[in-house]
């Protein structure tokens, strides 16, 4: 079990930093928010079955983790609410629900997405750190393609 636990934060790890290049965090007053969205074929059928997720050359999944960066020790993850949109260049909106994932000192949050190959999407993010009433917004745009 914790097995299959790790290799789902590592192939968000990797996959993230691919999709994202060497795009930087989103960053805040003492906040950071780390996001990536990706085809959703890249999670292999194990890992994809274990957390209930789409797997579909049609359905995207968006990742993200809020940071704390006001410690020596580096960024820490905390607990956050998560709520966002996805927007197509038809100008459709579509609310994204996010499930919270916890393994090995992580803290993510993944939403899932229908998108067509090669369209742009554009994603608004609102995180809110827990206890705060701060909240960090962050938008930006993605075009998925199946091979990426």
């Amino acid at each position: 079990m914790v097995k299959c636990r790790s290799s789902l934060l590592l192939v968000l790890t990797l996959v993230a930093g691919l999709a994202m290049g060497s795009e930087s965090p989103a960053e805040f007053d003492g906040y950071e928010v780390h996001y990536a969205a990706l085809p959703s074929t890249f999670l292999d059928k194990k890992t994809a079955r274990q957390y209930d997720l789409v797997r579909s050359r049609a359905v995207g999944l968006l990742n993200v983790s809020v940071h704390r960066t006001n410690g020596d020790n580096g960024p820490e993850p905390i607990t956050a609410q998560v709520e966002g949109t996805v927007t197509n260049e038809a100008r459709q909106v579509k609310e994204l629900s996010f499930q919270r994932v916890q393994e090995d000192g992580a803290i993510y949050y993944l939403g899932q997405f229908r998108y067509s190959e090669g369209k742009t999407m554009t994603f608004e993010l609102e995180a809110a750190p827990y206890g705060k009433s701060q909240t960090l917004p962050v938008r930006f745009s993605r075009e998925l393609y199946h091979d990426q």
